[in-house]
């Protein structure tokens, strides 16, 4: 594969990556609003410290996302194998991410769902249990997205592996 072949698609995948953040931080930044009114429409203390824990989780993602997911630039100046070694670092360094998306994107904001969902369960006259079932299948359904997209990453990477060999 030629030297551009391999910048071209080093550029698409930082571009990707890029606008997935982007696309993260603004559903953090709304997902924080409409909490925030929810924390001030409802007077249960319960519901108020849980949209208060979602939001403290969505900015511990947000913080997460920009510290450990930020697209690497590749330097200009490297060669062909310097070049499929950078790609490579950054492909696996993203899937390996993708893979622990449970720990820093899930995790965070589960305490605030589950208490959420206690608060509300007395008013609607349901299960708590019952209130978090559509948060916690969004969060699967995330966690499968995740793991999907580290798998082709895996094959990204095997194919520049056989690039160098």
């Amino acid at each position: 594969m030629p030297l551009e072949e391999i910048r071209r698609k080093a550029q698409q995948f930082e571009k990707r990556i890029a606008r997935r953040n982007l696309r993260e931080y603004i559903g953090a930044a709304v997902g924080a609003a409409i909490f925030t009114y929810y924390m001030f429409t409802f007077h249960s203390p319960m519901i108020r410290t849980g949209c208060a824990l979602i939001i403290a989780g969505l900015l511990a993602i947000v913080v997460q996302l920009h510290k450990r997911a930020a697209p690497g630039k590749m330097p200009a100046d490297l060669a062909l194998t310097g070049c499929i070694a950078f790609h490579r670092r950054e492909l696996a360094r993203q899937r390996d991410l993708l893979r622990t998306v449970w720990l820093w994107y899930v995790g965070p904001i589960v305490p605030g769902i589950v208490v959420f969902g206690m608060g509300a369960a007395p008013r609607q006259g349901t299960v708590s249990v019952l209130n978090a079932v559509p948060f916690f299948s969004i969060l699967g359904i995330v966690m499968w997205l995740n793991y999907r997209a580290a798998k082709c990453l895996d094959r990204q990477i095997a194919e520049l592996d056989n690039l160098e060999h």
